[in-house]
């Protein structure tokens, strides 16, 4: 405490001394200056690029905007310090107001209009350049068209999965909105996604897809999600019988062996509920007689959607024919 005080009285001594005084109006001088300088650049004027945000405003819960229009306008400003201090501290937003600029379904803002806004939003700075120059946005006070959605996709499964079912789209109708409110063309009866080109997928995905708009027209929601199921898949087997086809009346095919095993691949979900189901037949027809051979090729039919990559242990098998009298 004592060298704490020791240290504030030689502070007093110093200043109250010719020199202490001397340094202390240096001091003052320094500051003034500081301040002048301070001033003189605030008021100073430079050219700086920005990027302002566009806002459409005052626009009925009746009215759909057909173009979005930009979501910012570049613009190069000539603006003073405290005008720079207070954009670097947020960009305003640049305020069309609907109402003062619509006119027979278009939103027509003028170039010299728009630096008038820009002006307005930056507390008055001089507007060197603005892009866009100028806005033309098209309107519609029609409901919109429901139209389901079209998923545009090939997708493929890795070697031991399978895709379930068709795309689940979410949502799977969309309103679409044509500029002044013209009919809808009679060829556009559904809206088709972006393309989706997915191979090897081992897990139920989701993605998010952007959908295409026919011109001078706007959709919203403007994408999708799309999932795709996807399931592993088990081996299974299964003794089969052989069915005789196409055998004329009287005539009795009788196939060596009379059943043969079958191997295939179910998706995880199916594997206990035995509702895939196929056949394996020998067909009467593609028997020769000039051919000297007594086997029957064998072919699979009616071939469950639920089954994948099913095969037999056997192409053949031998035959003898029973006729009847």
């Amino acid at each position: 405490m004592d060298s704490k005080r020791n240290i504030l009285a030689r502070f007093v001594s110093l200043m109250r001394s010719p020199r202490g005084r001397d340094i202390g109006m240096f001091l003052i001088f320094v500051a003034v200056s500081a301040v002048l300088w301070i001033v003189l650049t605030l008021n100073e004027e430079e050219q700086h690029d920005f990027r302002l945000p566009l806002r459409i405003t005052q626009v009925p819960d009746s009215v759909t905007l057909v173009s979005a229009g930009p979501d910012a306008l570049s613009v190069n400003l000539r603006c003073r310090g405290t005008q720079l201090i207070k954009m670097s501290m947020g960009s305003p937003a640049v305020n069309v107001d609907f109402r003062a600029y619509r006119s027979n379904g278009l939103i027509r803002v003028s170039n010299a209009e728009l630096k008038a806004l820009v002006r307005n939003a930056t507390g008055g700075s001089q507007v060197n350049v603005v892009y866009p120059d100028t806005l033309q946005l098209s309107y519609t006070t029609h409901p919109g068209y429901k139209l389901t959605v079209r998923p545009d996709c090939k997708v493929t499964a890795a070697p031991q999965a399978a895709l379930i079912g068709r795309p689940r789209v979410v949502p799977d109708t969309v309103s679409l909105y044509i500029a002044n409110g013209d009919e809808l063309p009679d060829n556009i009866s559904r809206i088709s996604t972006e393309p989706i080109r997915l191979v090897g997928l081992e897990h139920t995905t989701t993605r998010r897809v952007k959908l295409l708009a026919p011109p001078n027209t706007r959709v919203i929601p403007d994408s999708v999600d799309i999932t795709f199921e996807v399931e592993p898949m088990i081996f299974k087997s299964r003794k089969v019988v052989i069915e005789p086809i196409n055998v004329p009346s009287g005539i009795k095919l009788i196939t060596f062996p009379a059943q043969i095993d079958a191997f295939f691949m179910v998706p995880m979900s199916s594997y206990s509920t035995g509702t895939a189901s196929f056949r394996v037949v020998a067909d009467y027809n593609s028997i020769s007689p000039l051919s000297g051979s007594n086997k029957v090729k064998l072919h699979l039919a009616d071939v469950s959607d639920k089954l994948y990559n099913v095969q037999l242990s056997t192409d053949s098998a031998e035959y003898i024919i029973e006729r009847h009298r």
